[in-house]
């Protein structure tokens, strides 16, 4: 029986979110606001890593004479199961996974414009304070054995309450996404 190997990851990752930002929200937003940047650190133990990420975005929308700003900071929690044996990542190999993650966003929403009511900003922020999960197959391509790129897609799942208008609103739905990973692992 051979020894586990185990190893830390440090990570920077930018996830193509395929979701709309502001449900119920019509207006024109700011295209480069469409992805996620974020950093991830975890714990590898044999084909097991347990990570913990952090990921900020933020986005403007404009709605007739308004602007609506936001900024929010995920963090999630995460697994990931290598679907080949660990010991072989090794400089020039593959290594595919699949992972599972639970995140809980933090948003900051604010609009430039008295036409906007503080009732309707205060929905907003509700929803953008998110959670939920996200289930996702990926592989990454080790250059050298400490250093590797990745990328993996999945489906993310999405909730968020608001009692702003005086009674519960609840919005749930499904994505799509994609997302690059650079990763640093010391062993």
């Amino acid at each position: 029986i051979g020894a586990e190997s185990r190893a830390m990851v440090f990570g920077i990752r930018y996830t193509n979110t395929q979701e709309q930002v502001l449900k119920g929200l019509n207006g024109v937003v700011d295209p480069v606001a469409k992805g996620r940047f974020g950093l991830f650190a975890g714990q590898e133990s044999g084909n097991s890593t347990f990570l913990v990420g952090f990921n900020y975005d933020r986005f403007k929308m404009q709605r007739g004479d308004s602007l609506l700003y936001s900024r929010r900071l995920t963090v999630d929690i995460g697994y990931r199961y290598q679907l080949l044996s660990a010991d072989q990542a090794k400089a020039m190999s593959f290594m595919p996974f699949l992972a599972l993650h639970l995140f809980k966003s933090y948003s900051k929403v604010e609009a430039d414009s008295s036409i906007m009511r503080p009732v309707d900003a205060k929905y907003f922020r509700d929803i953008s304070n998110d959670d939920g999960g996200w289930i996702s197959i990926g592989a990454e391509y080790f250059f050298a054995p400490v250093f590797s790129l990745g990328a993996e897609g999945g489906i993310r799942y999405t909730r968020a309450n608001s009692k702003a208008y005086g009674y519960d609103i609840h919005i749930r739905e499904y994505n799509s996404f994609v997302a690059i990973l650079m990763s640093f692992w010391l062993k």
